[in-house]
């Protein structure tokens, strides 16, 4: 499995490409605004097309292409958008991303948002978004009500979207997880937006630190990539969760 990652100029948020090995579709994740290009620019060196697009939660720097990536479909010239999930409590989100947080929007940026055709709800338990890519969400709120962990087990190459360059290789199937905003390295997603609320947030990541494995490799939705072994030795925020409870 190979793992795009593309940083964006919208609050540097990740936008990630999960592509099988010689698969026809990929999973775009949280598709921020000025990454098309780049997007485009991979799609076309692996032949393939977006079956679905993913949004770890609903906060602008992570959904606001969502409608534009969701129309790169196996028919090129289709008017239909593939599907667009996120969990949700995050759904009515959609209406408005920028709804609370306009005013630290990059103010160089042109923002029209555009709402996905085709928006669903991330269901319960393991779900193949694309054939090859099956996923496993794990509600994680505190950051946004709808905040989610996602969890997958494979092989992983992970490729640095604009170079080209291969970040790590885990040749052997194990466990890895798109962390959203809940669990960076060093750092957690912050609490002060709408939606956020410290106390959840606290419940969620000691329920992370007791529950995912500690050798699962963490793909956050800003910044390095981490493992969860890492995070329990020095992550002040996971410490602190599971010392006050």
């Amino acid at each position: 499995m190979r793992l795009f990652v593309l940083p964006t100029p919208f609050f540097g948020a990740n936008c990630l490409i999960i592509a099988p090995d010689g698969a026809r579709e990929v999973v775009v994740v949280d598709p921020s605004h000025g990454v098309l290009d780049r997007l485009r620019g991979i799609l076309d060196g692996l032949a393939a097309a977006v079956g679905a697009v993913l949004c770890t939660h609903g906060h602008p720097d992570h959904v606001w292409d969502a409608a534009e990536a969701a129309r790169w479909g196996l028919r090129a010239d289709a008017v239909e958008q593939v599907p667009v999930w996120a969990p949700g409590p995050d759904l009515p989100r959609f209406e408005d991303p920028l709804a609370g947080v306009g005013t630290m929007a990059p103010q160089d940026m042109d923002l029209v948002w555009e709402a996905p055709a085709d928006l669903r709800e991330m269901p319960a338990g393991a779900v193949e978004l694309v054939p090859a890519v099956r996923l496993r969400m794990v509600p994680a709120p505190g950051h946004t009500e709808g905040s989610a962990v996602f969890l997958l087990d494979s092989d992983l190459v992970v490729v640095d979207g604009a170079s080209g360059e291969v970040l790590e290789n885990h040749p052997e199937p194990g466990p890895w997880a798109l962390s959203g905003d809940v669990i960076f390295r060093d750092s957690v997603g912050r609490t002060d937006l709408p939606g956020g609320d410290e106390t959840q947030m606290r419940h969620t990541l000691r329920t992370l630190a007791n529950a995912l494995d500690p050798a699962t490799v963490l793909v956050p939705g800003h910044g390095p990539l981490t493992t969860m072994r890492r995070e329990l030795a020095v992550n002040p925020y996971l410490r602190r969760a599971r010392r006050l409870g």
